[in-house]
Parts: structure tokens; sequence; C-alpha cells
């Protein structure tokens, strides 16, 4: 047996350890992004929503033994319940987002100006929470968005738009039979 692999072996340890050590350390490392991250919304679960868009509102609670969404507004309205929960759990599962801008004078650049349409989400125990949703970006991969009166804007996945577009085809009945 030869001595070469752990001569070979110590050596590469003595070039490599100092620039791990001096160099290449991952905690001491500027976040590669200049955009600050932060937690979109801290609601566990969601009680309601309301979703304004021009004039007309959209508005869903749960119903008493919390198991299922009922549409409040407009009266008489259906939506199916796989949909309902979908916008739920995706502004529930958000995460962390990156917040692009935080300068109160830009928010019409985003379209935040004139929001496309707004929400409204009612969590237990908690205030409303309103989200504000813009313009696309310019990849046409995400919206703007913005919390409350909040300058700070982020981004968001498209699905929310997606989501709430359908929620008001069902409603006006483009969209499906009613159960």
């Amino acid at each position: 047996m030869s001595a070469r692999p752990a001569i070979l072996f110590t050596i590469a340890l003595a070039i490599l350890l100092p620039y791990y050590v001096l160099a290449d350390r991952p905690q001491l490392r500027a976040p590669e992004s200049a955009h600050e991250r932060a937690s979109l919304l801290d609601v566990g679960a969601v009680d309601g929503i309301t979703i304004t868009r021009g004039n007309e509102i959209l508005r869903f609670h749960k119903t008493a033994d919390g198991k299922l969404y009922t549409i409040v507004a407009p009266p008489n309205a259906f939506a199916p319940q796989d949909l309902m929960k979908a916008l739920i759990t995706l502004l529930v599962e958000a995460g962390e987002v990156e917040i692009v801008s935080d300068d109160p004078a830009g928010l019409a650049q985003f379209g935040l100006d004139h929001p496309q349409f707004q929400m409204e989400i009612e969590a237990p125990g908690k205030k409303p929470i309103r989200l504000a949703i813009g313009s696309e970006n310019p990849t046409q991969s995400a919206v703007y968005a913005r919390v409350g009166d909040s300058p700070k804007v982020f981004l968001l996945g498209r699905n929310l738009e997606y989501y709430q577009d359908l929620m008001f085809q069902w409603i006006e009945g483009k969209q499906g039979k009613k159960a």
C-alpha cells in the first residue's frame, strides 16, 4: 500500500482549509440579491376573503362547521370549493416574497396607484389584511403587490391573479354549471 493518497489528501487539505476559513465562509457572505425578503402574510388560517375588482365585489367565508366556504356576496353566486380552497392555500403558503421597492412615490410604476384588484383577508384573531395587486412584471411571470398602506412592493406569482379571475368567471356564470 502506498502513502501517496495520504500525502495528496494532506496537501489538498492544507490548501483548501485556509481558503474556506478565510475566504469562503458562507455565514459571512453578503446576500446575493440586492432585494430584501419578507414574509407575506402571517396567518395560519383564513376565515374569509373579500375580492374587489373595480365595482365588483366577491366575498366568501368559512361555514359554521369550518370545513367549507360559502359565497356571501354576490347573493346566490356559486364557485367550486376547490377553487376557494386553492386561493386560500396560495395565500397561506406564500411564505417569503422578494421586496422589489420600498419607495412610496414609485407605486405608479408597479400599477399600485390604481390596483387591478384588492383582497381583504380575514384571519382568526387578527385584523383584516389588505392586499393590493398591481400590474405584471416585465417577464409576465408575476404581479406586483403590496400589503395595506406599506410602501414595500413585492412580487407574487400569477396564480393569484388567475384564481381570482376564475372566481369572478364562476360567479358571473361564464364557467361551468351551477350545482
